[in-house]
C-alpha cells in the first residue's frame, strides 16, 4: 500500500512539474503566433492603411498600439493585460464593444484570445519580419581538433560531434569520393 501511494505521489508531482514547465514555456512569438491573429481579425480596420483605419488605432506598430487612442484608452499595456483595452474588447459580451465587431462575421477562438493575453502579459514585443533583420555572422566555435575543420561549417559540425562525444569520420579515399560524386550527379555508380 505504501509503495502504491509513493508511486501515485510521484506521478502527481511529475505531472505538476510538467504542467508548470509548459506554462512557463516561451511567450507567444509575434511573427509566428500574434501577427497572424492581428492580421486576420484587426488590421483591416486598425492596420497600416490610413484610408481604412478606424478610431485612429494602429495595431501594426508597437508605438501605435501602446499609445492612447482617440477614446483616451491604451489599446495594449505591455505586461498588464488587465489594463489593456484590446483584452477588454476581445472578451466583451456587449455587441457594441466586442472586437472584432459582429458585422465582420469573424470571431476569435478562446485559444486566440489566450494567445493575445499571454503575449501582452509577456511584454507585447513586436519583432520585425525576418527579412528586415540584418544577418549577424555567429562566432565559430572552437574545438579540440584544430586541424580538422576546413571551413566555418566544419567548425559547427565538429562542435556538435564533440558535444555528443563522437569523433569525426576519417577522410574518404579518392575512389570513395569519385563514387559519391557519380551517385550524386547521375544517380548511378561509376563503371
Amino acid at each position: 500500500m505504501r509503495s502504491a501511494l509513493s508511486i501515485i505521489l510521484l506521478i502527481v508531482c511529475c505531472s505538476y512539474v510538467e504542467l508548470t514547465h509548459a506554462h512557463a514555456a516561451d511567450a507567444p512569438d509575434y511573427g509566428r503566433d500574434v501577427r497572424p491573429i492581428l492580421s486576420q481579425f484587426c488590421f483591416k480596420c486598425h492596420g497600416p492603411d490610413d484610408g481604412q483605419r478606424q478610431a485612429g488605432l494602429r495595431l501594426h506598430t508597437r508605438e501605435g498600439a501602446t499609445a492612447k487612442s482617440e477614446s483616451g484608452k491604451t489599446p495594449i499595456s505591455p505586461k498588464q493585460p488587465h489594463l489593456s483595452e484590446l483584452v477588454r474588447r476581445i472578451e466583451s459580451t456587449d455587441p457594441d464593444e466586442v472586437m472584432p465587431p459582429a458585422s465582420t462575421k469573424r470571431v476569435l477562438t478562446a485559444a486566440q484570445k489566450e494567445t493575445l493575453k499571454n503575449w501582452i502579459a509577456a511584454g507585447a514585443e513586436y519583432k520585425p519580419h525576418w527579412s528586415f533583420v540584418v544577418p549577424v555572422r555567429p562566432s565559430t566555435p572552437g574545438g579540440q581538433r584544430r586541424e580538422w575543420p576546413r571551413g566555418a561549417i566544419d567548425s559547427f559540425v565538429l562542435a556538435r560531434l564533440e558535444s555528443e562525444k563522437l569523433a569525426p569520420s576519417p577522410e574518404a579515399d579518392k575512389y570513395t569520393l569519385v563514387r559519391r560524386a557519380a551517385l550524386d550527379l547521375i544517380g548511378l555508380p561509376p563503371t
